[in-house]
């Protein structure tokens, strides 16, 4: 056996220069990242195309069907709710977002916007690395957060002390309403004069409560420096306290624990690759990491006490602009892990209706799907990602069995989604079953969706504690290293994040 343990692997090597206390933010040079680059975590499977889902327009058209009318919210009635039909998982529901705010620290697909959604042909998986690279480092090293942003530049610093990072102030909406209790202005997004935030990665302004964790981030890098440290001195802290949390908080709330704790101990089985050879596997930026797609809700209760519910339509379009004050967030209600009115969803294979109707902010301009449960389909088969019972298979030699056709269908039967069922049977989906919707399904037999079942697990543990074994100022090179920032001694979760950004 071999163990991969704390500094066993050497941090990767950043293209991009760490700017020194004493810098003004500039634009760096081009190139400002190497080609980061996307691959196979099983590539072994792709040169049998019985791993794969079978080719033709007859599985595109399946595709489609079963992401339109398959994974539905399974509603009887025009007026139910079905976020108050299905037992929510009692986690808080800031970590969903999380997820989010890390999947855009660790990856972006540059070239896929050339990829026509319209098309019936996989890629041939020989070609990708052609086209498609990664754009985010793929370490957990918040350049979400710091830049460089897509076009070179570094995230702007507040002019006046140039340790910190800039925050723009909001915008008071009603004078007279003033603001809500125990919050001020300065809780939003540094922006242009075209109001679109200057900042790492734009998708961070995608939603409202998305753009008030990232500006949680830079209050509490600000909060560091207040307490008498350097730039980078406080990006370190930062950074290594955000790798705890993914690594002591995220990782046992969404993933199983037995498995993350086997592979954070005992070492990857699967996903093990050199600083050099580091690349960001397809199987986790397209299947296995949006499972966070189904844990979102239509709506979200107690936003603040001037929003008294936000509707996930409200957040989309109050956000990629200045920010008025009566959005500012109350994260009370997004750390509750008792009031079921604000679980998270569990992990299934059905999303929330908004997410059938995505508009261009979010998709893009002249996108042709705005089905979000068919674009991930899709991209799935356009990029020949291996079936879920593949993946199963390879993973036998960790006590991991392919789920039974009547287990992928447990969820369906038992909601009585009846299209589910039957474009699953008529598209041979039970034997040869996307990656992303077998996740969804596997969850929803191991756990009733509480976290991943073993493929997503697997696949999620080993490759975020992979990157980390590899990001600048890992946490893992330090067996010794233990956060201090916290209420707790050793203890640093989301919570804590927030009080240090002074938002909680």
């Amino acid at each position: 056996m071999t163990t991969v343990l704390h500094g066993s692997v050497p941090p990767l090597e950043l293209a991009v220069p760490e700017p020194e206390d004493d810098e003004t933010p500039q634009k760096l040079a081009d190139p400002y990242y190497p080609p980061w680059k996307f691959g196979y975590m099983f590539p072994d499977l792709q040169h049998d195309s019985q791993n794969r889902l079978e080719t033709g327009p007859r599985t595109f058209e399946g595709l489609r069907e079963l992401g339109s009318e398959g994974m539905k919210e399974p509603l009887k009635d025009e007026n139910d709710d079905f976020d108050e039909i299905i037992p929510g998982v009692p986690v808080p529901t800031i970590y969903t977002f999380f997820g989010q705010f890390v999947d855009h620290d660790i990856t972006f697909e540059r070239g896929s916007r050339n990829i026509n959604l319209k098309t019936a042909a996989p890629i041939d998986p020989k070609y990708i690395e052609k086209f498609i690279s990664n754009s985010r480092s793929p370490t957990l090293d918040l350049d979400n957060i710091y830049g460089p942003n897509f076009v070179g530049e570094l995230s702007p610093r507040d002019p006046q002390r140039p340790d910190k990072m800039r925050i723009d102030k909001a915008i008071l909406a009603e004078p007279s309403r003033g603001l809500a209790p125990g919050k001020d202005l300065y809780n939003d997004l540094p922006r242009g004069e075209d109001g679109k935030a200057l900042i790492g990665d734009p998708r961070d302004d995608q939603n409202v409560i998305l753009a008030q964790l990232h500006v949680a981030f830079l209050r509490a890098h600000n909060s560091l420096v207040d307490r008498g440290l350097k730039f980078g001195e406080a990006q370190k802290q930062l950074r290594q306290h955000y790798q705890w949390i993914v690594l002591d908080d995220f990782l046992e709330r969404i993933a199983d624990p037995n498995i993350v704790k086997r592979v954070r101990y005992r070492g990857p089985k699967f996903f093990n690759p050199s600083a050099k050879t580091f690349f960001m596997p397809f199987e986790f930026s397209i299947a296995a990491f949006r499972f966070g797609h189904s844990k979102v809700r239509k709506s979200y209760s107690h936003f603040n006490s001037l929003q008294k519910s936000a509707e996930l339509d409200d957040l989309f379009k109050n956000a990629g602009r200045p920010l008025l004050s009566d959005w500012i967030i109350d994260w009370s209600a997004f750390l509750d892990a008792e009031g079921a009115a604000h679980f998270p969803r569990p992990i299934d294979p059905a999303l929330t209706a908004t997410l059938s109707q995505l508009k261009p902010a979010q998709i893009g301009e002249g996108d042709p799907e705005n089905n979000l449960a068919v674009r991930n389909l899709l991209r799935g088969y356009i990029f020949s990602l291996p079936t879920g019972q593949a993946v199963a298979d390879a993973m036998a030699s960790q006590g991991i069995k392919r789920m039974t056709p009547a287990q992928i269908m447990s969820w369906a039967i038992e909601y009585d989604v009846k299209e589910q069922i039957e474009i699953l049977k008529n598209f041979q989906f039970l034997e040869r079953t996307p990656l992303w919707f077998y996740i969804l399904a596997e969850a929803t037999y191991y756990s009733r969706g509480y976290h991943l079942g073993p493929v997503g697990s697997t696949i999620v543990a080993e490759v975020l504690i992979g990157i980390l074994r590899n990001s600048t100022d890992s946490i893992l090179c330090d067996p010794h290293w233990r956060p201090t920032l916290g209420r707790t001694p050793g203890k640093f979760d989301l919570e804590d994040l927030l009080r240090l950004a002074g938002v909680y």
